[in-house]
């Protein structure tokens, strides 16, 4: 391996096992989680993890900046192997009709601030990750490509 990569992950991995987060907010990566990523962009910066539910299974969402600049999602299993890609809609037209009726459902009056989608990697599906605005709260919800609400959580006041 080289001097670099090899500071580079070690630089990475101490750092982030050293943040103390809960497994709700940010979470450490994994130095195979590191070596995985710096494999394929070996000049990714500004990994950030959190813990998110997908598909049934407790994942590592790490995201990254490439080399060219561009924001890359990626879910990690717990042992560390790439599980698939989180892309971030940014028409949200594209966001499937019964989706959007649903959140209407369940929040009359919202705002959407953010989606991103997961496709199922072993089978058939999607689910998203909608962030929204609504009765004065920010929510994160997570809903199936079929508009099944899965999880809804406040994440302010």
């Amino acid at each position: 391996m080289r001097p670099f990569l090899v500071s580079s992950i070690a630089v990475i991995a101490f750092s982030l096992a050293n943040l103390g987060y809960a497994a709700s907010g940010p979470a450490a990566i994994p130095e195979k989680v590191v070596r995985n990523i710096l494999k394929r962009h070996p000049a990714a910066q500004e990994l950030q993890a959190s813990q998110e539910i997908h598909f049934g299974q407790t994942l590592l969402e790490v995201s990254y900046k490439d080399e060219a600049g561009q924001s890359i999602m990626e879910l990690f299993t717990s042992r560390g192997h790439l599980y698939t890609n989180e892309l971030r809609i940014e028409d949200f037209n594209e966001i499937y009709p019964q989706v959007v009726a649903e959140l209407k459902k369940e929040f009359p009056q919202h705002e959407l601030k953010r989606a991103e989608l997961v496709g199922n990697p072993n089978g058939v599906g999607e689910e998203y990750d909608v962030y929204l605005h609504a009765a004065g709260a920010d929510w994160k919800v997570l809903i199936t490509g079929d508009g099944k609400v899965l999880d809804k959580q406040p994440l302010s006041p």
